[in-house]
């Protein structure tokens, strides 16, 4: 096992995946690896094979499960209703649950509360000094007021639940802290739950627990799961998102201004930002519950995969060009929210959502750059989920429009 190649495979560029994986498409796309904890696994690279593994029931998402290999340091079982990390029967119960609320025309109906959301953000931006952090001032408390609201979380909790998940989340940390982190997170999403089964709201949360068709399906400890889940779902990969999308826009200011002329364009710049991206850059762990053979490569009952989306999403067979950025590219079969029965419940409330954050943005203070050169960036290589550490960003004063804009 000490002979594997080691987890994470360091990228030469902060806006690609390393560039060991295309050498790995062409000449080993199932190879084996170390995860950062020690655990040994098959590394999957090919866009072709990422998805045949995650449409083919064999292959646990449960942590429990023999081989699966961990990419962070803890021993914490996932906790009830986190569906996330769970098989058919259960995943299918718990995630039928709150799929409703996650359907098109209801996020629809959605819009306007997130564009008076992130209206505000932009304003509280302006008010800082120059240059402003957009991470800590505008990329966080974004995508955390956004959740917090339709969740039905306190927005002032929201410093709290990041901190706990950057503690489970970063590899750097012991086991011990990541663990306390793990623990203090649940107890804070048990608390929440106990308080809305008293008294439900108008969010998703209260109407979960208000429904009695639906809340008999489900226990108090599956709540708490599930409402953790949505959470950390909903805030910490939009933040990195926005982020990174940030950079990647004012890198192609041509095809940013396609974007901000014609609304159409909008679905095409974020799912191309979700391919190009690919904050999730330390893969989908899996285990192998039966032996099963996948592009080639026999894979016996007992053994983990980590199904590497980054390279899913750079593979040259699925999308021509790939390393270029293009808004134009017709990229749905992208993997970035995932594929198959695990697929991201929430991906057309992030379309919706990062279509806002950036018309609004770029529309309101449309003299934005980058306060730094990009190599002076620091970059999140120690977590699970990829992005900027800060991003100091400037404008001109005389710029910054003062009035709502209309969503994309």
């Amino acid at each position: 096992m000490t002979a594997l190649p080691p987890l994470p495979t360091a990228r030469t560029c902060p806006f690609d995946p390393p560039p060991e994986y295309r050498r790995l498409r062409v000449e080993q796309p199932i190879s084996r690896v170390v995860t950062p904890r020690g655990d040994p696994a098959w590394l999957v690279t090919r866009h072709e094979d990422i998805r045949a593994v995650l449409t083919d029931r064999r292959f646990s998402s449960n942590p429990l499960a023999r081989g699966y290999p961990s990419y962070v340091t803890g021993d914490v079982p996932p906790p009830p209703g986190f569906f996330m990390q769970m098989d058919a029967p259960d995943h299918t119960r718990l995630r039928a649950l709150v799929t409703r609320e996650f359907m098109a025309r209801h996020i629809e109906s959605l819009r306007p509360r997130m564009q008076a959301i992130v209206d505000r953000r932009v304003d509280a931006l302006l008010q800082e000094p120059q240059p402003a952090d957009l991470i800590k001032a505008f990329a966080l408390p974004t995508a955390s007021a956004v959740i917090c609201e339709l969740l039905g979380v306190p927005f002032e909790d929201a410093g709290f639940v990041q901190s706990r998940t950057d503690g489970v989340l970063d590899r750097s940390r012991t086991a011990k802290e990541s663990e306390t982190s793990a623990i203090e997170l649940m107890g804070y999403f048990d608390r929440l739950v106990t308080a809305k089964e008293q008294a439900p709201g108008d969010d998703i949360l209260g109407r979960l627990i208000s429904d009695k068709t639906r809340s008999e399906q489900v226990t108090h400890a599956e709540l708490v799961g599930i409402a953790a889940l949505l959470m950390l779902g909903g805030y910490d990969t939009m933040a990195q998102v926005i982020g990174l999308g940030t950079v990647t826009l004012l890198q192609h200011p041509e095809q940013l201004a396609d974007f901000l002329r014609d609304p159409s364009l909008a679905d095409g710049l974020v799912e191309e930002l979700v391919r190009y991206l690919t904050v999730n850059h330390a893969g989908l762990p899996r285990a192998a519950t039966a032996d099963v053979e996948v592009g080639g490569q026999l894979i016996r009952e007992g053994e983990g995969l980590i199904v590497m989306l980054s390279s899913g999403n750079r593979d040259e067979q699925a999308f021509p060009n790939a390393d270029a950025f293009d808004i134009r590219r017709d990229c749905r079969h992208q993997v970035g929210f995932g594929h198959g029965l695990h697929r991201c419940i929430g991906a057309t409330f992030a379309r919706a959502e990062l279509a806002i954050v950036f018309r609004t943005l770029f529309e309101r203070i449309p003299t934005l750059r980058v306060a730094v050169p990009v190599e002076e960036l620091a970059f999140r290589h120690e977590m699970v989920l990829y992005g900027l550490k800060q991003l100091p960003v400037a404008w001109s004063a005389a710029s910054p429009s003062t009035g709502p804009q209309e969503a994309a």
